[in-house]
């Protein structure tokens, strides 16, 4: 009876076997392809570098990371400082050209302001005559002066304020 019973249930038992086998077999060769892609993907980060272990990789690649991060870390703060000196760079330039006095032409004489972005600065003027020069220098502290200005004195500073770190030339005549 139990030799009939196997004998019946024989075919079946080996049908279901060899699927099992089959579908086994399957996902092995579906193991295998996602191993060989994460090989490649393995290779391709560690392969370059001459390591065999993707830990020390990382580790490197941390390494580096670390230090570009203080590089850069160090630089805003340089950035930073020298946001702070160039706003008390007097780098705002105005240059007023005219004729001191009416019988002389060419328009010799000048003024020439420098200032900050805070109007800091100095007015240089100099004065051409016939027979001397002179030249004056006053102090401008947030665009104003405690000596008086002449109208071209004001135009250069006016010119310089407008001025973004570029010359700014104005013509200017006396009577």
């Amino acid at each position: 009876m139990m030799n009939e019973l196997w004998n019946e249930w024989l075919p079946l038992i080996v049908l279901c076997t060899a699927g099992l086998s089959l579908m086994l077999l399957l996902l092995v060769w579906i193991q295998g392809v996602k191993l060989r892609k994460l090989r490649q993907k393995y290779m391709s980060i560690v392969g370059e570098s001459g390591v065999e272990q993707l830990d020390l990789v990382l580790s490197s690649m941390h390494d580096d990371m670390s230090r570009l991060r203080s590089g850069i870390e160090q630089h805003q703060q340089r950035i930073q400082q020298l946001e702070g000196v160039a706003v008390r760079m007097k780098s705002h330039i105005g240059i007023q050209r005219y004729n001191a006095f009416a019988e002389q032409g060419s328009e010799l004489s000048f003024s020439i302001a420098w200032i900050n972005d805070e109007q800091d600065g100095i007015v240089l003027t100099g004065i051409h005559g016939r027979d001397h020069s002179y030249i004056y220098a006053k102090p401008v502290e947030k665009g104003q002066s405690t000596y008086s200005l002449s109208p071209e004195e004001k135009q250069a500073l006016e010119a310089a304020a407008a001025s973004r770190g570029q010359a700014v030339s104005a013509k200017a005549d006396r009577g």
